[in-house]
């Protein structure tokens, strides 16, 4: 009988971490943003956290070999699949709307860049 309940309460443990719903903002990204004028495709990592209810996010980009972490402003969730990031970068804001799907990232930068990633780490 003992066995039996070990057995019901290990598998009932089991079934609840097999269900939980994952955060799929959360992780390391390898991002390009796309064909920017006078500079070309820009090479990103972007890192988004969560702590309680609020969303923390870095961006490190490179141009010309020099790494530059973007300030930003805000990072929120909009939908399921769907993320916000507003930054702030030589005197304008760019918002960045990108799109998950699995370990993929789809979306656009300040309204006319496309931006494209993989997941490097969950």
């Amino acid at each position: 009988m003992k066995k039996f309940f070990l057995f019901l309460l290990f598998t009932g443990i089991i079934s609840c971490a097999a269900f939980k719903n994952k955060n799929p903002f959360i992780g390391v990204f390898q991002v390009n943003v796309l064909d920017i004028d006078d500079v070309g495709d820009v090479p990103a990592i972007l890192s988004i956290f969560k702590n309680k209810d609020n969303y923390t996010s870095t961006i490190v980009y490179e141009i010309d070999g020099v790494e530059n972490e973007m300030e930003i402003l805000s990072s929120y969730e909009v939908d399921k699949t769907t993320f916000i990031i507003e930054t702030f970068l030589d005197g304008n804001q760019i918002d960045f709307e990108l799109n998950f799907d699995d370990d993929t990232i789809s979306g656009i930068a300040a309204g006319i860049f496309e931006v494209e990633g993989t997941r490097l780490i969950k």
